[in-house]
């Protein structure tokens, strides 16, 4: 997992949490959670959420304007748990009028790594361009570009909520350390606040029975800002009072 340090340049940490148990889970209720199950939990699975720089773009349409967010995920695992599949949610309902213009990715399904390009298109788009990545290349993360492994699929495109759904292949495990691209379109002059919410779900190795852990950031009570017109560009990591 990257550190803080470890950052692309221009990224801030939003936040690294390690998520909590919820005990009203059904699959929680079907046994009783033993010794050492509870041991295994508190070598903790962490979950973390990067935003980058973030860049106003042109909107085709009167009053409006739209915004070009980067994000980057992770999960780091604990050697002794699997993670099976995890779930990514930017819900801009907080900000009135704003919706979810364009994601990427929005389908990666293979056994293969992809190198995925994209880059801004016309009227509030983005253009994505896909390749396997073979062993002759030495795949980077850089701005546009960053190999994804799991299957990914995601849904929101004209929604106010964003989601992304992270499910391992045939290996056995899921890695995630996946840049993420949200295209929003927000009435001109106004800032956008998000509310994130992360999920994951493993599968403790050597045990027969799945544990729902989950993490949150920002809650109703302190919503993140995603983005903001540039005369009132501040700190990406400053969140609204509410």
């Amino acid at each position: 997992m990257r550190t803080h340090t470890e950052l692309p340049e221009g990224y801030e940490l939003l936040d690294m949490v390690e998520p909590v148990v919820e005990e009203h889970e059904p699959d929680r209720q079907l046994a009783p959670i033993d010794e050492a199950t509870i041991t295994l939990l508190r070598r903790a699975t962490r979950i973390g959420l990067a935003l980058g720089p973030v860049r106003q773009v042109e909107d085709s349409l009167p009053g409006r304007s739209g915004y070009d967010v980067p994000l980057i995920f992770v999960i780091q695992t604990h050697p002794e748990s699997v993670v099976r599949w995890s779930r990514l949610v930017v819900d801009l309902s907080a900000s009135r009028g704003t919706v979810v213009a364009d994601m990427s990715p929005v389908l990666v399904d293979g056994e293969h790594p992809v190198e995925i390009e994209t880059t801004m298109g016309a009227g509030l788009t983005f253009q994505v361009a896909s390749s396997l990545v073979g062993a002759e290349l030495t795949p980077q993360i850089t701005r546009r570009r960053t190999v994804y492994c799991p299957r990914i699929t995601s849904s929101g495109v004209g929604f106010t909520t964003a989601y992304w759904d992270f499910r391992a292949s045939d290996q056995e495990f899921l890695h995630v350390n996946e840049e993420l691209r949200l295209l929003v379109d927000a009435p001109l002059g106004a800032p956008v606040d998000a509310k994130v919410t992360m999920r994951v779900r493993i599968m403790p190795r050597g045990l027969g029975r799945v544990i729902r852990l989950t993490g949150k950031l920002g809650t109703s009570e302190k919503l993140f800002r995603l983005a903001e017109p540039a005369a009132a560009a501040s700190d990406p990591l400053d969140s609204p009072q509410t």
